[in-house]
């Protein structure tokens, strides 16, 4: 579920099967300073951030701190799975509008429910840092959905019902990718 909404179903399964390919040929590297769970993102978010970059059609540096993820038939296959839910329609194209470590910031933090630790070894920076991370990427999300919205109320809802919407999505994909 980490790569389906980032990148299509077929490269999703590459880049799973690829990742744990990578955790158990890194397994003697893996010092136990983290969590298994954690380690494992960390890979996955680098394997995304290669194929990214090896994908990109301009050939221009891909920097996922800066740099959105911007995949036609990705972004037409989410907005019409949720389009009868608008909330979480309007959320993931939120989502989509941001940087990439943004995306995956929030992802991992609301929707796989990772500590402030977990995320820091994962991005590779301090703990302390975390926290800002989150509120500057919420603080950008909030102000896509309001630009994105059809209306006020919208935006509102859709905002103070973060938690329940990432709850929602994650529990239609869990749906999803078991059929």
């Amino acid at each position: 579920m980490f790569f389906w909404g980032k990148v299509g179903e077929q490269a999703s399964a590459d880049l799973t099967q690829d990742t744990f390919e990578t955790l158990c040929a890194r397994q003697d590297r893996f010092r136990g300073e983290s969590s298994v769970r954690t380690y494992l993102f960390g890979i996955a978010r680098w394997k995304l951030v290669e194929h990214l970059r090896r994908s990109r059609r301009d050939r221009e540096r891909f920097d996922p701190a800066q740099d959105g993820v911007d995949i036609e038939h990705v972004e037409r296959s989410i907005t019409s799975l949720f389009a009868l839910r608008e909330h979480e329609a309007l959320l993931i194209r939120g989502l989509r509008s941001l940087s990439l470590d943004d995306q995956l910031l929030l992802e991992l933090k609301d929707y796989e429910a990772l500590t402030a630790r977990e995320l820091a070894e994962i991005f590779d920076v301090p703990a302390g840092t975390i926290g800002g991370r989150v509120s500057r990427a919420r603080e950008r999300l909030r102000l896509a959905v309001k630009a994105m919205s059809g209306t006020p109320v919208l935006a509102d809802e859709t905002l103070h019902g973060l938690d329940s919407y990432f709850r929602a999505i994650r529990g239609t994909v869990q749906d999803l990718t078991k059929s």
